[in-house]
């Protein structure tokens, strides 16, 4: 069974057309080419489906990079490794 993270990292990786070996906790939205609004809204999506969460419109507005996605899924999944 996958870990949460090399989940998400799937996710990542997948809508944002990255290397897993690429993404780090640093990764920002504006500093990503593929990373735009579009695409943000499809990796929020797929990891609600995913790992069975909601995330709020404030949440999804303050995620900036994949270290505040992985904090905020974090809260989600009541504090497991993500």
């Amino acid at each position: 069974m996958s870990s949460n993270l090399d989940r998400l990292d799937e996710i990542i990786s997948k809508v944002l057309l990255v290397r897993k070996d690429e993404i780090s906790d640093n990764l920002r939205r504006k500093e990503h080419e593929a990373w735009d609004s579009m695409a943000h809204v499809v990796l929020v999506s797929e990891i609600e489906s995913e790992f069975g969460v909601f995330f709020q419109d404030e949440e999804v507005v303050e995620i900036l990079t994949v270290g505040d996605l992985r904090k905020t899924l974090a809260k989600k999944l009541d504090g497991q490794n993500v």
